[in-house]
């Protein structure tokens, strides 16, 4: 279930994101520049800006072979399916379920879909020119996070209303000049407030919390939902369980 709200500086969410076979996606085709047989795309549009540059959704493929160029930076979270993808320049990144992904804008190369595949993913509005000389940047992975036991303690949340949420976490990839960010990030219960300085996509894992909207709006969050909060979005958050996500900022 997709749940949003026509108010600009609202956030929109997507349960069940892990849940494959969806009966609630969109058609989108077969993927351009197939080598051999048809993939066929399908998803849904979690959130895509006015000018169609930043994009944020679920998104899944039947096998097939494809070229692909990335223009912008995107992160993709993989539920399920089998992939494996080859740069250009020779970088090869296996993909299953609970992968997570950063390609870098310019990446290109070909994605090989062995089993279907989903995930939830985000595009960053930073384009760059894929006929560029320059050396592409390597893709990024980060597998089974919810495993992941090495993480780097980021302290306790600055604007606590009750308790102490301390916060921790991984980066996977943060631009030079701060362009995307994305990483794994972890924050114990307590109740705070929230102001969403940069968009951000998130995927929640693990863990239970309530956001809500300075307008009123609330927000349950639950293992496997996919939200975008906006810049400036502001309102509180109160962690009841531990939560644990993926996400990306730009």
């Amino acid at each position: 279930m997709v749940k949003t709200t026509a108010q600009g500086k609202s956030a929109h969410y997507l349960y069940n994101s892990m849940t494959p076979n969806r009966p609630d996606l969109n058609d989108w085709g077969q993927q351009p520049d197939c080598d051999g047989a048809s993939s066929l795309s399908s998803g849904i549009l979690l959130y895509k800006n006015e000018d169609a540059t930043l994009e944020t959704g679920l998104w899944r493929c039947t096998p097939g072979t494809w070229k692909l160029s990335i223009p912008r930076d995107e992160f993709c979270h993989f539920s399920s399916g089998r992939a494996t993808y080859r740069s250009a320049e020779g970088q090869v990144v296996e993909v299953a379920a609970n992968s997570c992904v950063f390609f870098p804008a310019g990446w290109a190369g070909t994605c090989e879909v062995h089993e279907t595949l989903q995930n939830v993913y985000m595009l960053s509005d930073l384009v760059v020119n894929l006929h560029s000389e320059k050396p592409m940047n390597s893709a990024k992975t980060l597998y089974n996070p919810l495993a992941v036991t090495d993480v780097v303690d980021w302290g306790i949340i600055p604007t606590m209303i009750e308790g102490e949420s301390h916060v921790s976490g991984v980066v996977l990839h943060k631009g030079e000049n701060g362009e995307s960010e994305t990483g794994l990030w972890i924050c114990t219960p307590g109740y705070w407030n929230c102001h969403v300085t940069s968009d951000e996509f998130c995927h929640f894992m693990e863990g239970r919390a309530t956001y809500v909207h300075e307008s009123g709006e609330v927000i349950e969050i639950e293992p496997n939902t996919a939200a975008f909060f906006p810049k400036d979005w502001k309102g509180t958050c109160k962690v009841h369980e531990t939560i644990k996500k993926t996400y990306m900022i730009r």
